[in-house]
């Protein structure tokens, strides 16, 4: 009898083409060389007996044969994912996407904690939902604005923000009241690029506009540069919590204002049966959030004399 389905890994790396940049990232995601990744490629081609990707510009493209046959496989991979996931889970490691810059700063700290309580995590580090839409995490914890469409998920913290810099402000001008920001370079990340704007409109805006900001392409690396001298940045809960708590960061002003963002915990999916480590593992994390929350908003403004 022929063989009436593909081989499944090359299905998946087809899966991978589709939504990466280039043969080269799909490879590197699934661990392979560029030359086995594209015999993948060729291997489900060669089964189905058309092409799937243009290769004819400087990176493939799905033609209208290879989108049509995406969106009818997709969904059947997705049922065998998390049929997968459903046996893997009882007894195994939870896996929890997150941020690098969340993952460091806040989440790795935690781990040796858990473990204590007898919760394993097998922490994988992916920028927003990628690693739940490839079965690769059974939660994600993002930040952002709006719950996501396609997965449930539960808010963690509400974020608000307050002014922070290194304990001497770059070339030691003053930072307390809302016209002092004029003054100093203000910090933000590339994701981030309105949240000065949001945090303006609550709090009122200087007489002078802010010099032009600095783009870091983390939180990590924002509040790194914040902590170095080079500017002002909004510290949000959680993620600047370790700088806060060493005093390379410092609170400047009163004024606290929420960003209208949120982290949240996303799952990859609504299990029809409570998974218990799944469940221990959101709970420890909604107490441990709140109390970072709490220990955020009660963090005293700094009063420096300058020279």
């Amino acid at each position: 009898m022929l063989r009436q389905t593909p081989p499944l890994e090359a299905a998946e790396a087809f899966l991978v083409a589709a939504r990466t940049a280039s043969f080269r990232a799909g490879a590197t995601e699934l661990a392979l060389s560029p030359s086995a990744f594209s015999r993948r490629i060729q291997l489900l081609e060669s089964f189905v007996g058309a092409p799937l990707f243009d290769r004819s510009g400087p990176t493939p493209r799905l033609t209208e044969i290879g989108a049509r046959y995406l969106d009818e496989i997709a969904p059947a991979l997705e049922v065998i994912r998390r049929a997968t996931r459903r046996l893997r889970a009882p007894g195994g490691a939870v896996r929890v996407s997150a941020s690098h810059s969340f993952a460091v700063t806040w989440l790795m700290p935690r781990l040796g904690a858990l473990r204590a309580r007898g919760l394993e995590i097998e922490l994988i580090i992916r920028q927003g939902l990628d690693g739940l839409r490839d079965g690769q995490a059974d939660l994600a914890i993002c930040g952002g604005d709006a719950a996501p469409a396609d997965f449930a998920s539960e808010v963690l913290v509400e974020l608000d923000a307050f002014v922070v810099s290194a304990p001497t402000p770059a070339g030691g001008a003053p930072v307390e009241q809302i016209d002092d920001l004029s003054d100093h370079a203000l910090l933000t990340t590339a994701g981030g690029a309105n949240l000065w704007s949001r945090w303006f409109e609550q709090v009122g805006r200087p007489a002078a506009p802010p010099r032009a900001s600095q783009t870091f392409p983390t939180l990590q690396a924002m509040y790194e540069a914040a902590a170095s001298g080079m500017g002002l940045a909004l510290a949000v809960p959680l993620a600047s919590e370790r700088l806060l708590a060493e005093g390379r960061l410092v609170r400047r002003l009163n004024a606290g204002a929420p960003i209208g963002q949120q982290y949240r915990v996303v799952h990859a999916e609504r299990p029809r049966r409570a998974c218990t480590a799944h469940e221990a593992f959101v709970d420890w994390l909604k107490t441990e959030t709140a109390a970072s929350r709490d220990r955020f908003h009660s963090t005293p403004v700094a009063h420096e004399h300058y020279a």
